[in-house]
């Protein structure tokens, strides 16, 4: 019953925080929306924050992302293109990347962290820690293993995933979050090869 109880606080957390705002959205009004009194909402979760932060490891996992803590075995099980340290891998890995950081949702999360970070800073450590640092780390581990199978050194792999994460997100990413775009799967797939081939480049001349 407890965690039915969780589970309906987040769902309706992420209902209001992503059609509201941050700032708009009340306890109060998540307790109304969840169908619990606020003290129940307070018995799960300490302050506003920490919900938020629930709501958006919540968004995370339900779009596929690891924490980064799986073994190698789950890990390569939930990205197919894990073990593949070709430019179809990275191809691949790039696909997903763009079909993540483009989805309707991880587009909201991006607006109400933006919309209201300037006010309340740590929203936006949080979505740093909780949403960016765990998905660059996905191809900090895909980029380790990769260069170690094709025998080059890589300088800071940290780095190279957030180039990478960069390379796929230039041209499309503020276009598509300020709607005057809207990029199909052909464009994705051909954006991400063309990606893949530049970041393939990169690391066999071993400067990132």
């Amino acid at each position: 019953m407890m965690e039915q109880k969780r589970s309906a606080v987040v769902a309706a957390a992420r209902r209001s925080f992503l059609d509201n705002g941050y700032s708009q959205t009340s306890m109060d009004a998540i307790a109304a929306l969840a169908e619990v009194s606020v003290k129940t909402i307070y018995r799960h979760f300490e302050n506003k924050d920490e919900l938020f932060s629930a709501v958006m490891q919540a968004v995370c996992r339900d779009n596929g992302v690891s924490s980064g803590d799986d073994d190698a075995a789950t890990f390569s099980h939930r990205y197919p293109w894990f073990d593949d340290a070709s430019i179809e891998g990275l191809s691949a890995g790039g696909r997903e990347y763009l079909d993540y950081v483009l989805s309707e949702e991880q587009l909201s999360l991006y607006r109400v962290v933006i919309g209201d970070a300037h006010r309340f800073p740590e929203l936006g450590r949080r979505y740093q820690r909780e949403v960016v640092n765990t998905r660059t780390g996905i191809f900090v581990r895909y980029l380790d293993h990769f260069a170690r199978v094709n025998n080059w050194k890589l300088r800071d792999t940290t780095k190279a995933g957030a180039v990478f994460e960069a390379l796929l997100r230039g041209g499309f990413f503020e276009e598509v979050l300020h709607g005057v775009r809207n990029v199909g799967t052909k464009e994705k797939i051909a954006h991400a090869r063309s990606v893949a081939k530049l970041m393939w480049k990169l690391l066999q001349a071993e400067i990132l």
